[in-house]
């Protein structure tokens, strides 16, 4: 898998656990996203999962991918500040 450097860290407390986990790249979105609930998915996971995955295939941005993923967090309350 490819990868991708995110332009900034993100910090990310997983649902469930007590665990902060540093998500440095895509690779490391992809993997949250794929541990993801499936109670808590929706719109904002459908759309973060699609632009991570075409950003790891090189078919979207990896700024646009990032920025939906980060929605996702803060949508979901999972993004450390």
């Amino acid at each position: 898998m490819a990868q991708l450097m995110l332009s900034t860290p993100m910090r990310i407390k997983p649902h469930g656990s007590d665990t902060i986990r540093d998500i440095t790249t895509l690779g490391d979105a992809s993997e949250i996203l794929i541990d993801w609930p499936q109670a808590k998915r929706g719109p904002f996971y459908q759309a973060a999962r699609e632009q991570v995955e075409a950003a790891l295939e090189g078919k979207a941005g990896a700024a646009e991918a990032q920025e939906a993923f980060a929605a996702l967090c803060n949508h979901a309350g999972v993004l450390v500040r």
